[in-house]
Parts: C-alpha cells; structure tokens; sequence
C-alpha cells in the first residue's frame, strides 16, 4: 500500500481496471442476440418485431376467415329455395379459386418460417448430460413453435383441400346444370298439353311486365317499348355511320400509300384493312351511343346488372358486325371485287346477323337470370332457333345458286342438318337441346367470321408495311437494319395477333356460345390465370413467361458463344479441338440451366417430376440404354478429349477428319466427301487411331534402289540435294537419305522427311518417289531390283 501511495498513477489505473471489470461482469453477454431480453436465447419474441410470433396471429385469423367463407360458399350450395345459375355458380368458383391461393400463401410462409427455426434447433442440437438451463429453456420454446408452425401448416393444407373438394362440387354443379338443360324434355309444341301450360303461365307471363317495387327488380319486359326503339335507333345510327366510316379509312389508306411510297390505289383495289377499322369504330360508336341513351332515359333502373351489363357488352360486336357487313356487302366496296353476285346474295346479312346476335345474347341471359316463364321461353327460343337456320339454308342456297362458292354446298348440308335436327328435337320436346344448337352455331360462326376479318386485315397491314422495299425497311435500312429482319418483325408481329385471336375463339368456345365481351374476357383471363394439377401450375401467362425465357437465352447463348468464339478464343493458344470442346460444354450447361429456369417458372419440382423419373427409368432399363450409353460416352469424349474436332482418326476401316463432336454422335468426314455419324460409344469401346493427337507433324518416307554396281555416294548426294530443294517437306528437323540394305540385286535407300499435316503424307511420298526417278535417271544412275 506505501508502494502505491508513492505512486498515484499507478493506483489510478489499477482503480479503473477494477471498475471495468465489475462493471462487465454484471452486464448480460454482448454476443447476446437481439430480443435476448437478459438471457442467450435464439427464439425471437414478438417484443423483437419479427419471427414467427409476429406471423402467427395473421395467419390464424386468415384460416379462420377461409374457412368461414367455404362454409358459405357450402351453404349457397344446398340452399333448396333457389335455383344457382350459371353466373351464381361461376361467382362462387371465383371465390373457391382466391381461397385456394389464400391457403396455398399460409402454406408458403409458413414452410419458410420452419426452416428458420429448423435451423436454430439444429444449432442448439440433441440434449446431452450436464447442460445449462438456459439451453433446456431454448430447445423447450423452439421445439413449441416449431409445433405451431407444423399446425398452421396442417391447416393450410387441410383449407386447401376442402377448397379443393368444394370447388368439385362446383363444378358438378354447373355440369349437371349444363346436362340437365340439354337433357330437359318439356311437352311437345306438336300436344294439347304444351299449349296448356302456356296458358297456364299466363300469369307468371304478366309479371314480366310488371314495374320494380319497393326498389327492387321489374320484370323483364318492364318498360319494353323505350327499349324497343332505343336499341332500333342505336342500330340506325350505327348503320348510318358505317359506310362515311369505311370510305375515309379508305381515302386514309390511298393517301398513305400516295404521299409514302407515289403509287395511287385503284378504285377497285382490295384492302381489308378499312373493313376492319370500320367495324371496330363502329363496335366502339354503338357501345357509347348505347351508354348515353341508356343513361339519358334511364333504361337501366330496375334492371337486373346482368342483364344491363349483357345488353352493354354485346353492343361492340352488333357495332363490329355492320361496321364491317355493311361496307363488306355494298357494291362500291373494295372487298367484293370482282365478285359483287357474292355481295346480292348476301344482302342483308349483317342486319339478321346482327339482330340474332343481340337477341340471342338476351335469350341465354333471361335463361341465366330464370326471369321469364319456362313454356314461354322455351317457345320462342324455338321459334328463334328455326328462324335462325331457316335464314341460314336460304343463304347457303341463294350463294350456291347465284356465285361460284366452293364451300356453299358443304355449308349447305350442314344448314340442312342442323335444321332437320333441330326440328326432331322441338317435336319432341327438348327444345332446350335445340335452342343450344343454334347459340353455337352464331356464336362459333360470328366469332369465325370475324376474327378471321381481323387476322386477315393484320396479315395485309404488316405485309404493307414491313415488307422488303417498304417505306419502314428503307428508312431502317440507314440505321443499319437489314430489310430481311423487318419483314422477320412483320411476319411475327401478325403471327402474334393470330395467336391472340385464336385464344379468344378458345375462350369464346369455353364460354358457353356466350358472345358479350365481359364474358369473353373474362374466360381469357381465366385461361391465362390457369388451373394446378398436381401442385403445377398450368396457364397460358405461365407459357408465355417460359416461351420468353426460352428466346432471351437462345439469343444471349448465341452472343456469348459468339463472343467466345471470335473474340476470346483467338487471343488465347486453344487449338480448334479445346474451342470446340468449351463451347459444347458451355451450351449445354447453358441450356440445363435454362431448363431448370423454366421448370422453375412453371412450378414444377423434384416432386411433381416423380413420375417422370420413374418412366425413364423404366425406359433405360428396356430400350434407352443405348443412349444413356451414347451420352455419356459424348460427355466422357468433351471432358478427357481424346480425339477433337480437326483430328485424322481411324475408326474400323473408316478414315477421315472429325468435323463435330455432340454429346450423342460424332460426325466424321470421309475423303468421298461424305458424312459418317457415328455413335459416341464407339469412341470409348473400340481401339481409335489418332493420327494428329499427339503432334500435327507427320513423317513421309520412300524407298529407292540401284543397280549395286551403281555409284552409291554419288546417288545419296543427289537425292539428298533434291530432298533439301523442295518445298513440301520440312527442313527442320532436316530430311535424310540413308543406305537401308545392300543385297546382290541392289543398293535400298531410305529417303525420310517430316510435313507439316498427316493428311499430306500420301501426297508428299508420292512427288518425292518421282523426283527420285527423274533425278536419278538424270545422274544416269541405273536403277536396281529391290530385295
């Protein structure tokens, strides 16, 4: 203590240090984690504001709602005092399809949070004698949450299950619904008792002009006379429209092509393209029109929204149809041509199939909504479907008689089948069956007919306007963009429209001959959303999500190989055989990940592909085993590299340079200049000779004799002289001229040289033999008999 009080520094520092230490030593652990809360535990809690805890309750509440509305959705299914339409049972699919992805999210995020703390119970490890309780405490709280989130998980599961059974039932549902009305069989038109029971329904009949009470709906004949002349006056003014609309596009057109490219159009030229435009600004014109009439005079109030909804979205395709009929069908028109007998037999078309267009859609959602007496309606659904093929027969007939149409007579048969069966079935009684008959008629042959308008308009604009010559590829051309390419742009341009329009004909097929444009889109979204078979997702988006993938990497493959190629390679000492070797194995590496880019895009995993790889096992072990054997082979070939491309090879009497090395064949090419394609198997199971692989030089020898009394020395130096003078052969290491064998019929010399390349050895051999001759000749060295 005197020591330290002598020196006050000292004392000082020992002080502070001793601080220090006590204050550490009542301080929890800094390597603590955060939410440790005075003890060294891995398991966040909600205090930390992540982890599971922070999940849990969401997701509860989230299964809990779900399964409330499955219950719902399963009580409107049983319900017994209501008859589900089609538009009911559709709304409830789409709620089922947003509950499964629910349950499928729960599943997702709560797998990951297992992982998480699968992992921290894998740090922490088994239990083991002797250790802290603090240890025991953390392994006790993860192996409980880990419990929870395999619960939550279950649920997931089990919700999406039940989504899963309802939704079948669903669909049951709608098929049953579906076959129940093409089987319904009411009494026969041709009986007493049909007649009966629409006199009977003549009260019910009343009510469908009845006016809405207490806010609620009218019937469906409420008000009919505004209706009546409101949509008579938006179908006068459309056709009004239609015909100015036509010819400016088409003056539009011809002063195009005149300012851009100086030619002038002929009256009488064929275009579609003003065809198109016209109908689709007339689809356009009547859907507005319709919309300010409605509203003005209120033509929707007490309305069902399906059926104001139905009316509004079929309005664009009436408007398409005279838009594009009625400029079609006229005399002046581009379209008919020469062929204006076709337009007079067709006069008139556009307007019936207009008008059938608009009351077919009104039909179909009067049986949707159940809003009209069902003799009633099945009456004049019939009366509707013999009008509509009776029409039908009788232009097939006025075009086979009056133009030279190829398909009219086919088209005529079938407008004759159709009617007799449609006839049989209304005098039986399913005319249910027929008035179904007829909705897909119009509906598969309006929505033909004009896509088929608008696929040929775009062929024509992009052939215009993309083409070698045109006004686009001359201008490109100064940037650089050879005209090739931009009529490669044109052609996939129209190939990807035709590709939209067949989808919409798929989903109009898939709409139940429903021609309203809500519905239409509705099923394309459907297509492009999907459905999950066996955990994959199959959807046009997800197609052309992977079809994209597919391009990008084709095309970056292609650059970067390229690149490699051109660039990279020639700056390196690689010879031809390692190039191609990198390239080939770069490719193909490539290409797997891009597969596995895809399938991952498409959802598919190591599970879903179970079957696959169960198959190809089957399939090995019968009849591929000769590939697997080629492909490893092909493999084994690119990696040790014993023969490359550019090698002289050997293979059982076969010879020739290998030109492509795959990982299934190889390609070698004969003297003849042929190809031989030969398994990689044989490369790894036969003996190859190589001629190239260790160097590429290669030695010719010859061998020549004298008469023995002839100058040997003298010989010896001529031919070497000639041997150093010439061209073909190599002089370092130099060429050699020896004495092989002296025998009593002659003097053998060996004449030996090195070449730059195995495939001139025949050659040089050959030109060294004939100067030997000559120069020996001219030595006047007599020639020898060889031993």
């Amino acid at each position: 203590m005197s020591a330290l009080k002598r020196q006050p520094a000292l004392t000082l520092i020992y002080g502070l240090f001793l601080i220090l230490a006590l204050s550490i030593s009542s301080k929890p652990s800094l390597a603590a984690p955060p939410g440790s809360a005075g003890s060294n535990t891995l398991v966040p809690t909600a205090a930390d504001g992540y982890g599971w805890t922070t999940v849990s309750a969401t997701l509860n509440r989230q299964i809990t709602s779900a399964q409330n509305r499955l219950k719902y959705i399963y009580g409107q299914l049983n319900r017994t005092d209501i008859a589900l339409g089609n538009e009911t049972l559709s709304s409830l699919s789409d709620q089922i399809d947003e509950i499964s992805g629910i349950a499928q999210s729960i599943q997702t995020q709560a797998a990951s949070y297992q992982t998480v703390y699968q992992s921290y119970l894998e740090i922490i490890g088994a239990k083991v004698d002797g250790e802290s309780a603090t240890i025991v405490s953390q392994r006790s709280r993860l192996e409980a949450v880990l419990q929870d989130i395999k619960s939550t998980v279950t649920q997931g599961k089990l919700l999406g299950l039940q989504a899963k059974q309802v939704q079948l039932e669903v669909q049951r549902r709608g098929t049953v619904s579906q076959q129940a009305l093409l089987s319904e069989r009411i009494a026969s038109p041709l009986s007493l008792g049909f007649w009966r029971d629409l006199a009977d329904e003549g009260p019910d009949l009343a009510l469908t002009f009845a006016p809405p009470v207490n806010n609620g709906y009218a019937g469906v004949l409420y008000n009919w006379p505004a209706t009546l002349f409101s949509l008579i006056g938006v179908f006068v003014l459309t056709a009004l429209l239609a015909r100015p609309t036509f010819w400016l596009f088409r003056q539009a057109e011809g002063n195009i092509v005149r300012r851009f490219t100086g030619d002038v159009l002929p009256e009488n030229h064929i275009s579609f393209i003003p065809v198109a435009l016209s109908g689709l600004i007339c689809g356009i014109i009547m859907f507005v029109v319709w919309e300010i009439i409605s509203n003005v005079f209120s033509l929707d109030v007490g309305r069902s929204p399906v059926f104001a909804h139905g009316i509004a979205g079929i309005m664009p395709l009436c408007g398409f149809i005279l838009g594009a009929g009625l400029p079609a069908l006229s005399r002046a028109t581009a379209v008919d041509g020469a062929a204006q007998r076709s337009a007079r037999a067709l006069w008139g078309v556009d307007w019936c199939v207009s008008i059938f267009v608009l009351l077919q859609t009104l039909f179909v959602i009067v049986g949707f909504e159940n809003a009209f007496p069902v003799t009633a309606r099945r009456l004049i659904e019939a009366i509707f479907t013999l009008l509509v093929e009776i029409l039908f027969v009788w232009m097939c007939k006025r075009l086979t008689q009056r133009t030279d149409a190829r398909l009219a007579p086919a088209i005529y048969g079938i407008g004759w089948l159709l009617l007799v069966i449609s006839s049989a079935a209304i005098a039986l009684g399913y005319l249910a069956f027929a008035f179904a008959l007829a909705v897909w008629a119009i509906a598969l042959s309006v929505s033909f007919a004009s896509l088929m308008l608008l696929s040929i308009a775009m062929k024509e604009f992009t052939s215009r306007t993309f083409s070698v010559g045109s006004l686009i590829s001359r201008r490109l051309s100064h940037l650089g963009v050879h005209s090739n390419r931009v009529a490669q742009f044109g052609v996939l341009l129209s190939g990807i429209v035709n590709i939209g329009l067949i989808i919409i004909f798929a989903a109009i097929c898939l709409s139940d001959g429903s021609l309203c444009i809500p519905v239409v889109a509705d099923r394309v979204q459907s297509l492009f959303v999907g459905q999950t078979i066996n955990g994959v997702q199959f959807s046009l988006n997800t197609a052309v999500y992977c079809i994209i993938i597919l391009i990008i990497a084709y095309y970056a493959i292609g650059a970067f190989t390229q690149w490699l190629e051109r660039r990279l390679f020639p700056t390196t000492n690689l010879d031809i055989g390692a190039r191609t070797s990198i390239l080939n194995i770069f490719n193909y590496v490539a290409w797997i990940a891009v597969l596995l880019l895809v399938l991952s895009e498409a959802g598919v995993t190591v599970k879903n592909l179970t079957w696959v790889v169960s198959a190809l096992s089957v399939g090995i072990g019968f009849g591929l085993q000769a590939i697997v054997q080629n492909f490893v082979s092909g493999v084994i070939l690119l990696a040790e590299r014993p023969i490359r491309v550019g090698d002289l090879i050997e293979l059982g009497g076969i010879k020739g340079d290998v030109k492509r090395i795959s990982v299934r064949s190889t390609e070698i090419g004969l003297g003849d200049g042929s190809t031989m394609i030969v398994p990689n198997s044989q490369f790894i199971t036969s003996a190859v000779r190589n001629a190239t692989l260790g160097t590429s030089l290669s030695a010719a020898s010859a061998t020549v004799t004298i008469s023995p009394r002839a100058d040997a020395t003298k010989a010896q130096l001529a031919l070497m002289d000639m041997m150093t003078k010439r061209q073909d052969i190599l002089q370092n290491p130099p060429p050699g001229v020896a004495i092989s064998a002296i025998t009593e019929t002659g003097i053998t010399l060996a004449l030996s040289a090195k070449v730059s390349s195995v495939r001139d050895v025949g050659g040089v051999t050959n030109a060294i033999m004939l100067d030997a001759y000559r120069v020996l000749q001219e030595a006047g060295l007599e020639l020898g008999k060889p031993s």
